[in-house]
């Protein structure tokens, strides 16, 4: 094979199943190089938020409402300063922290965006306006993510979480630490977010 042919392999590999993705959700599908000029031409402020992906499990199931409260806390005080300029943006699947964030989205009335990866068409998505599929496996596309958003929000989360914590920060992003429920969000010290602001139960 030629590096021609390589080449139009690779590309193929990382474009997005668009009938997938059609299959699975209503929201406005959009490539990652139309994110940019759509922001921009709808003043859009993107809040990110991440945190647990999966089931809440442990201790933290117990205070899944308080995640809850805290999570719609955020983004009414984003909605007072944005408008409806506030769109909200995490990883498109429907559990844990991601599960709140679109059900928040909803109930506010607030536009919601995910960004993620074609390995998420395996799971349940959650409602949204918008979906920027970007390469085939989780992680993928947190480099888009972080690029693009203005404001983030993290709760709980894994390893994938604390690369785009770290990564916001080093960008100088405004970042929101909610404590209290483990994970990433938790380990996370004042040393390695020097300007972030840190919520707690």
């Amino acid at each position: 094979m030629g590096r021609r042919d390589t080449r139009r392999k690779r590309a193929r590999e990382r474009a997005p199943d668009r009938a997938r993705w059609r299959e699975k959700t209503d929201a406005e599908l959009l490539a990652p190089g139309e994110l940019v000029g759509r922001k921009a031409a709808a003043g859009w402020h993107l809040l990110g938020v991440v945190g647990f992906a999966g089931r809440w499990r442990g201790p933290a199931a117990a205070r899944e409402e308080d995640a809850r409260r805290l999570l719609e806390r955020e983004f009414v005080a984003a909605r007072e300063r944005h408008g409806a300029s506030l769109v909200i943006v995490s990883g498109a699947t429907n559990s844990g922290v991601l599960n709140l964030t679109y059900a928040a989205c909803e109930r506010l009335g607030i536009t919601a965006m995910g960004i993620t990866a074609g390995q998420a068409l395996a799971y349940s998505l959650a409602p949204m306006q918008y979906v920027i599929p970007v390469g085939q496996r989780f992680g993928d596309e947190s480099p888009l993510f972080v690029e693009s958003i203005d404001a983030l929000v993290m709760l709980g989360g894994g390893a994938q979480s604390r690369r785009e914590a770290l990564a916001a920060s080093g960008r100088g992003i405004p970042i929101t630490v909610i404590q209290g429920f483990g994970g990433a969000a938790d380990e996370l010290t004042a040393e390695e977010l020097p300007r972030a602001r840190w919520v707690s139960l």
